[in-house]
């Protein structure tokens, strides 16, 4: 059940859904480790500044260390905001940052049309650490659910990014997160929001909960051989992601690991492979080298512009909609 906190009657202050997940900010020390174990509303004792921003509710949904998280997670987060939508003007999901790019991602796509912000935080050290980050992700989260530009983001340290622009960056430093191929959506200065990219997101707000989770990314590295990629399509993976080399292409003819035939079992099979980069910017050029213009002849698919973690969320929407090749390059390239 959602339960109260807050100033609550306040005169034309937002209300905001906190949604709570677990993750480092809701950890304390456990017999292996940090693990989660504080509630929402502990968290909201603990800024008590909050009462300043919104009239704020909290509904418990999780108490996970993201690394456990899957796809049906996230389609129960993406239910919780369907479920109470016309009750709140925004929501934040405090969430652990190991995963948190792929669940921004996924609620991105999930969640298009959304005239609301929904706003994804967590932190790098837990909330009761003297030196946390946690209660200036928090504000930053709720200034963002308030603001009433819609559409799916994630809120961390003094960046507010899109939810499909989010990698991951540091394993402990604050700035966690940065925005790939993207300007960030807002800076936080630590008092308020400054926008760069306020533009509210078109159509009518269809959540889609619907997800096909066999997707799978299949990293290259020198001596990989496309029998692994065979593999997964004998597996029954719908989707596979290549992240490759440079601007996205695979070892040709000219390498005794050429992929080329792989794709065109993957294609017979009605499987979709799609080329990424493992460079974090500037995205995927299949027109540009050899590599990638016979990739493209056989049949892949260019990832664009977006991380890994953004198409792996796509792809689950998408093949969950359709398994047309056809359609799906045309959705990742529109």
């Amino acid at each position: 059940s959602i339960r109260k906190y807050g100033i609550g009657g306040k005169i034309n202050m937002k209300r905001i859904c906190l949604i709570a997940t677990g993750g480092t900010i809701a950890s304390e020390a456990g017999a292996h480790g940090l693990r989660p174990a504080l509630s929402g509303e502990k968290l909201l004792q603990m800024v008590p500044q909050l009462e300043n921003i919104a009239q704020i509710d909290c509904k418990e949904i999780l108490q996970l260390d993201s690394s456990n998280l899957l796809p049906a997670h996230w389609q129960l987060m993406a239910q919780t905001v369907q479920d109470v939508y016309e009750a709140y003007d925004g929501f934040v999901i405090t969430h652990g940052t190991d995963t948190m790019a792929y669940s921004a991602a996924a609620l991105y796509y999930m969640l298009q049309g959304t005239q609301k912000p929904v706003v994804l935080t967590g932190s790098q050290l837990p909330i009761e650490h003297p030196s946390t980050d946690a209660k200036r992700n928090l504000l930053a989260a709720f200034l963002t659910a308030c603001s009433g530009h819609g559409g799916v983001y994630l809120a961390f340290d003094s960046h507010v990014i899109l939810g499909n622009a989010v990698r991951k960056m540091y394993t402990e430093a604050f700035e966690a997160f940065l925005s790939i191929n993207r300007e960030d959506a807002a800076y936080f200065d630590g008092r308020q929001l400054i926008w760069n990219a306020a533009v509210m997101p078109e159509g009518t707000f269809v959540p889609q909960l619907a997800l096909d989770e066999k997707v799978c990314v299949l990293k290259l590295t020198p001596g990989v051989g496309p029998e692994l990629l065979q593999h997964l399509v004998d597996a029954g993976y719908h989707a596979v992601v290549i992240e490759g080399y440079g601007a996205g292409g695979v070892p040709t003819q000219d390498s005794p690991k050429n992929f080329l035939p792989a794709i065109d079992y993957a294609r017979a099979h009605g499987t979709a492979i799609v080329c990424a980069t493992q460079c974090i910017y500037d995205g995927v050029h299949l027109d540009r080298y050899e590599m990638g213009v016979l990739a493209a002849e056989h049949g892949a698919v260019s990832g664009g512009d977006l991380p890994v973690e953004a198409l792996v969320a796509k792809l689950m929407v998408t093949l969950a909609k359709t398994r047309d090749l056809a359609a799906i390059r045309n959705i990742l390239e529109a």
